[in-house]
């Protein structure tokens, strides 16, 4: 069908095309009558060639009124469009469908030195040409819908009828819909298109403008919305606006945590990030730059990470001040930005408290477990751990309040009570980590019945009773520790370590024979013996974690607390470690909702929010939970570090950040390829095109531009019309020249 780039000229210029008749006709009006003698003669004549006079005119006329209406069409630049994939040709609905997802930012189809466009950018090219099918005919309804807004049961664009007088408005709005930060999965988009569709008058066509993504389509979830499309009756058109030559793989930024460490003022955290490289090739030297809250810190290289692989790296941080603080890692720009960056928020006290428990009379004396434990916690002096041991009898455990404590730690407990128990997995459901210290005073029986009760309870092991370790055959000197694959004792692992050597273990709790080790679900060793007797296991329990040492801290039965480094290095690794869960400070999902719990009466019900980028101000009102505490929220739509800010009664303002980050799944780039959806699409009628085929050419409209044919044809009516113009005018013929000899 016809377009022109300058639709307005081509209506206003049409009329010109009269010009030629209304000449004509005020010709007419000036003949004159002129005596002539003979006009009977003339009279004959005339009657014998007035029908062939009167045809040249006409002839004559159509060419002029043609060239005028030709000259008009030319300036106004057509374009010869043949609706997409040739389904326009009437009415209906078209139910364009685009996803906003922020891999659509994908920018490998960039040309070097030249312009960065990306997949959404093709994809909205792709859609302004369906726009441009839709006009010709009869008029079309055409609605456009994002991935991020359809999960809203929001249409970007609504029902709307489509003719030469709207076609630019809407072509305005599409051009400028926005990509989003977020990571929306096909389902509930096609979910929420099949409600549109049902509710169109007439047929209807939907196009889906995507990257497919090979993650997103190998399940049968896309599948089965688009199924459902089908057997409604709506026509399914699937355009591809991903560049399936592209090779360049991508880096994301995946992880950007504390792993350990106290987040305690003045004290070292130490923080790791993970990098995953999605290309076939590895990539070497990778520098990745670091923020501090509004300052910069040194940056990490990474020297390589391997083909299809993730490379992690670790760097440490420490905080002068109390509070949280923002930390900030960046990758170099690549094909996909919304991926390279990463943040994470740190919440720093000024110490944290620990709980130890035990039932010896001289707790925290020296020689005492507790004192070896405490001492290892909080060395004191010039080691400032964040740590303040707190030391307790095992018979206040029921009635202390345990949420204060990431950590508690029961050193040989002869029996615990039974509100102790139901305080402790209380605690570790929570979130909160327990370790237990076996020993002389430890009852196997009552801690097998009480805390393990076959597996149900919180005592990774059931317990069997104290029993020898036996010397080494032949009087060898071998290491009685074996450290084991784990993130607690990794500095002791690997080759033969000088301080384990130094440990002499010469009893330990035995855990019953018939227990099935491997069996136990999430149960895990730090350390073993050299006769392969464990020595220190964890298992989760709830959302915490639970360690068991089999032995006791203090000297009686091993030697390691004894003046030996390792003792220290384990106990805070084992402390962080447990106690990681309840210090981890969330980190959203761009598109989650952000709350800020408040307490009716102490609080003010007004949040102020800091929107990243550019710290832009939102105020919410907070409002009522079903349970009477005040909750403030606002939608999270795009990533960085979000502050709140609010009053309390008393006048004191307090501040909480928030690190919001994409979902690192989407950056996993790999087309799903037509075979592929061939495959999955099965049995499912539908066409696939790619963004390219559609796109409007770079100067103009999609079509093939006619205007220099036009001026070719415009030239050869200009000359039939002199031919035209020749034959109808009179001419009168010249007498022939005598000749002046005569004879």
């Amino acid at each position: 069908m016809p377009a022109f780039d300058f639709t307005t000229l081509f209506w206003w210029g049409l009329p010109l095309a009269a010009a030629p008749l209304v000449i004509h006709l005020i010709n007419l009006l000036r003949h004159r009558r002129v005596p002539w003698a003979a006009m009977e003669f003339l009279l004959a004549s005339q009657k014998k060639y007035r029908s062939r006079v009167l045809l040249r005119q006409l002839l004559l006329l159509l060419l002029r009124t043609v060239a005028v209406a030709g000259l008009v069409v030319a300036l106004a630049q057509p374009r010869w469009q043949a609706a997409p994939g040739g389904l326009f040709g009437g009415g209906g609905m078209h139910l364009v469908l685009i996803d906003d997802s922020y891999s659509m930012g994908d920018t490998a189809a960039s040309e070097p030195g030249g312009g960065r466009q990306t997949a959404f950018d093709r994809g909205l090219e792709a859609a302004d040409a369906i726009l441009a099918g839709t006009v010709g005919g009869e008029a079309g309804t055409l609605a456009v819908g994002l991935f991020s807004e359809l999960t809203r049961g929001e249409l970007a664009i609504p029902a709307t009828t489509v003719d030469p007088a709207t076609r630019q408005q809407i072509r305005d709005r599409v051009g400028s819909l926005p990509c989003s930060w977020l990571a929306t999965k096909p389902r509930e988009p096609l979910e929420r298109a099949a409600a549109v569709a049902a509710a169109a008058d007439g047929p209807c066509t939907l196009w889906l403008i995507s990257d497919f993504r090979r993650c997103d389509w190998q399940d049968e979830e896309a599948a089965d919305g688009l199924r459902r499309l089908a057997e409604a009756g709506v026509g399914i058109r699937l355009i591809d606006a991903a560049e399936p030559a592209a090779s360049a793989g991508n880096l994301s930024l995946t992880r950007l945590e504390a792993v350990g460490g106290v987040p305690a003022a003045g004290v070292r955290v130490p923080i790791e990030l993970a990098i995953r490289n999605d290309g076939d090739t590895e990539v070497r030297d990778v520098r990745v730059s670091l923020r501090e809250d509004d300052g910069t810190r040194p940056g990490l290289r990474i020297a390589v990470i391997p083909a299809g692989g993730t490379a992690t790296a670790r760097f440490d941080a420490r905080f002068q001040t109390v509070g949280d603080h923002l930390v900030t890692a960046r990758l170099p720009s690549d094909r996909l930005a919304a991926d390279n960056d990463r943040s994470c928020v740190i919440d720093v006290v000024d110490q944290i408290d620990v709980l130890v428990v035990s039932d010896d009379p001289a707790a925290g004396s020296p020689g005492s477990d507790a004192f070896y434990v405490a001492n290892a916690l909080a060395p004191g002096g010039a080691a400032a751990t964040g740590l303040r041991p707190r030391i307790v009898p095992a018979s206040s455990l029921g009635a202390i309040d345990l949420e204060p404590y990431d950590c508690l730690w029961l050193l040989d407990v002869e029996r615990f009570e039974a509100a102790a128990v139901t305080a402790l997995e209380q605690h570790a459901t929570a979130g909160g980590g327990v370790v237990f210290f076996t020993g002389p005073r430890t009852e196997a029986a009552l801690i097998t019945r009480d805390l393990h009760r076959a597996g149900d309870g919180l005592f990774p092991v059931p317990l069997a009773g104290g029993v020898e370790i036996l010397p080494a055959p032949g009087g060898d000197r071998v290491p009685d520790l074996v450290a084991e694959d784990h993130p607690v004792v990794t500095v002791l692992a690997g080759r033969r370590n000088p301080l384990l050597d130094m440990v002499r273990v010469e009893r330990v709790m035995a855990v019953e024979r018939t227990f099935d080790e491997a069996a136990a679900p999430g149960l895990r060793r730090l350390l073993s013996l050299r006769d392969g007797r464990p020595l220190i296991l964890e298992k989760p329990f709830g959302d915490g974690l639970v360690a068991v040492v089999l032995s006791p801290a203090a000297p009686i039965w091993n030697t390691w607390a004894r003046g030996n480094p390792s003792w220290v290095v384990v106990m805070l690794e084992l402390q962080n470690h447990l106690a990681r869960r309840r210090r981890q400070v969330a980190s959203l999902t761009v598109g989650r909702e952000l709350t800020v719990p408040l307490v009716p009466g102490r609080d003010e019900i007004e949040v102020d929010f800091l929107v990243p980028p550019d710290a832009a101000l939102v105020r919410q009102t907070a409002l009522t939970r079903p349970d009477g505490g005040l909750e403030a929220r606002l939608p999270t739509r795009v990533p960085g570090g979000y502050a709140a800010r609010w009053r309390r009664a008393d006048g004191s303002e307090h501040e909480k950040l928030v690190a919001v980050n994409v979902n690192p799944e989407e950056g996993l780039l790999e087309p799903a390829g037509r075979e592929q959806l061939d495959r999955q699409l099965a049995g499912i009628d539908f066409r696939y095109d790619t963004a390219a085929g559609l796109a409007p050419a770079d100067s103009g409209l999609a079509g093939v531009p006619l205007a220099m044919p036009l001026l070719v044809g415009l030239l050869g009516v200009l000359a039939l019309e002199q031919l035209a113009a020749l034959a109808a005018s009179y001419h009168p013929v010249r007498p022939a020249r005598r000749s002046i000899l005569r004879r």
